[in-house]
């Protein structure tokens, strides 16, 4: 029976937070009573996170794991999950649980096709844990500045490392897409605007993780990215008035 849920975890040297990952996962599916997978996207890691992952198959049929040979990013490691998913729905967390897999809970009764529901850490009711240091708070704001003013779209927070969507959707968006590692979050939802899906921003419980390596520096080098998302975005809008 296929699954109804896919839920995607990239992992780049997630050696001592993998496995809590998967098991905390399983933990919030199994009640559910619905068929699911977890897709765990070894992201060329140098550590253990492969191994770790492996140790839990038996544990946990639902399990698949798929490794990239070298690091390609977060991006091409959702791509690659996406691709490999099954499900009718699919979810991508991050691996240190940044936000919890049980916020998923306020998701579902929110699905539907030709939906993306993307997690806020700034909408009315989210929960901050433990805040990020002052550079990377701000840093985050500039960035969402950006995206609105650069880009157009409207969404407060576009890099909360958990959305859920309709998976045919999905994967469409994703076979558009090009090469893209840490801002493409934001390429994926100004494609989905233009290909017609609604998207939700619901508040979720988050807290900084802290074995997260995103670099101000990292995004920055991607900043590029946001002018050409802009003329997809303008391009595509012109030719639907034509």
């Amino acid at each position: 029976m296929a699954p109804k849920f896919s839920i995607i975890i990239p992992a780049y040297n997630e050696e001592k937070t993998v496995a809590r990952a998967i098991r905390e996962t399983a933990a919030v599916f199994d009640p559910l009573k619905e068929e699911y997978e977890i897709i765990v996207v070894d992201d060329g890691s140098a550590d253990r996170t492969a191994e770790e992952a492996e140790k839990l198959v038996s544990e946990h049929p639902s399990l698949a794991l798929v490794a990239h040979e070298t690091n390609r990013g977060k991006g091409e490691a959702v791509r690659t999950g996406v691709n490999a998913a099954a499900g009718e729905y699919a979810v991508f967390i991050d691996a240190d649980l940044a936000t919890h897999p049980s916020e998923i809970m306020a998701f579902l009764p929110r699905l539907g096709a030709n939906k993306i529901l993307i997690g806020s850490r700034t909408a009315a009711g989210a929960v901050i844990s433990r805040t990020q240091p002052a550079y990377r708070v701000w840093g985050g704001r500039f960035i969402n500045l950006l995206v609105r003013k650069i880009v157009g779209l409207p969404f407060r927070d576009t890099q909360c490392g958990f959305k859920m969507f309709d998976l045919a959707a999905g994967k469409k968006i994703f076979a558009e897409m090009p090469d893209s590692r840490w801002l493409f979050d934001i390429d994926l939802l100004a494609r989905a605007v233009l290909s017609g899906c609604e998207i939700v921003e619901l508040p979720v419980r988050w807290t900084d993780g802290a074995t997260s390596r995103l670099k101000l520096f990292d995004v920055v080098k991607e900043l590029p990215r946001l002018w050409r998302i802009r003329r997809l975005v303008k391009q595509a809008k012109k030719d639907q008035t034509e």
